[in-house]
C-alpha cells in the first residue's frame, strides 16, 4: 500500500457552517475543535506520522474580527495545553511545532507555544498560526529556518468547497495530492476521512519522473 506518512489539513468552512444554523462562531469553532481531535486520532491510527494543520494564516491574524482571532487563540491555547497534558488523544504522544508570526498573537498563546517545545513523541503535529510564505521567507533571510525537519506533505484535506492553497506551506507541498470536499469542517466526517485516504491510495504518485 502507498505510504502516507504526513497529511495536511486545512478546516475551511466554520464561519458558513454557523451562519447557516444561526449559531455563534464560537459554538462552530468549538465543533471544528472537536472534528480536528477525532481526525487527527484517525490518521494517528491510520500510521501516518505527522500532520500539519492550519490554524490561521498570516492574513487572518491581520484581517479577520478581533472577536474571531480571540475565539482561535483561545482553541489554540487549549489545545496546547491539552497536548501537554496528554488530554488531546489518550495513547498518542506528541512533539508540537507551531508555525508562524507569533508576535501577531497573544501572550498567553506565545507563553503555550514555549511550554510545549520540550514535548517529544511518536507523532509530530505542526500547527500554523499566523503563518505565510513571506513571514517564512522574512525569517529565513535572518538565518531562521522554522520548517526544517518536517517532511513533504503527501495528502492535503481542505474542506468547505474552496479549491486554493490560500498560502497552506507552500514549500512542504511540491508532491502533495489534494483532496478538496464541500463540507464545511464542522461537518467533516469519519467517513468523508476514509474517502479521502482511499482517494490518496488509489493514486498514482511519480514525483516528477
Amino acid at each position: 500500500m502507498k505510504s502516507l506518512l504526513h497529511v495536511g489539513i486545512i478546516p475551511d468552512g466554520n464561519r458558513r457552517w454557523a451562519r447557516r444554523r444561526g449559531l455563534a462562531l464560537a459554538e462552530a469553532y468549538s465543533r471544528g475543535y472537536e472534528v480536528m481531535r477525532s481526525t487527527v486520532e484517525r490518521l494517528a491510527d491510520e500510521g501516518v506520522r505527522h500532520i500539519t494543520v492550519f490554524a490561521m494564516s498570516r492574513d487572518n491574524c491581520a484581517r479577520r474580527e478581533s472577536f474571531e482571532r480571540e475565539i482561535l487563540f483561545k482553541l489554540v491555547d487549549k489545545a496546547l495545553s491539552d497536548l501537554k497534558s496528554g488530554r488531546y488523544l489518550r495513547g498518542y504522544t506528541f512533539s508540537v511545532r507551531v508555525v508562524g508570526d507569533l508576535q501577531m498573537s497573544t501572550p498567553r498563546v506565545r507563553e503555550a507555544v514555549e511550554s510545549v517545545k520540550g514535548l517529544e513523541g511518536e507523532l509530530s503535529l505542526n500547527v500554523g498560526l499566523c503563518y505565510g510564505k513571506e513571514w517564512e521567507e522574512e525569517v529565513m533571510r535572518k538565518g531562521i529556518r522554522p520548517l526544517e525537519g518536517i517532511p513533504q506533505i503527501d495528502l492535503v484535506i481542505r474542506t468547505g468547497g474552496m479549491q486554493r492553497l490560500s498560502d497552506f506551506f507552500p514549500s512542504l507541498v511540491r508532491y502533495a495530492e489534494f483532496y478538496f470536499t464541500q463540507s464545511l469542517w464542522p461537518d467533516f466526517t469519519q467517513r468523508e476521512l476514509e474517502e479521502a485516504l482511499a482517494w490518496f491510495y488509489s493514486r498514482k504518485r511519480n514525483f516528477g519522473k
